[in-house]
């Protein structure tokens, strides 16, 4: 009986630490795509300011 318990919080654990992971993940691909918005406005700034 203790064995279940066990098993079933380290599935619970290995749950947790893949969520955890999940959201790193989500949370550098959103810094990556609000750096790369930043970058395209930049540059289209600039380009802007160099047509005229």
């Amino acid at each position: 009986m203790g064995r279940k318990k066990r098993n079933k919080s380290n599935k619970k654990e290995l749950l947790e630490q893949k969520k955890i992971r999940f959201q790193i993940y989500e949370s550098v691909a959103t810094i990556v795509a609000t750096i790369v918005t930043i970058v395209l406005a930049i540059v289209t700034a600039v380009l802007n300011w160099i047509g005229n």
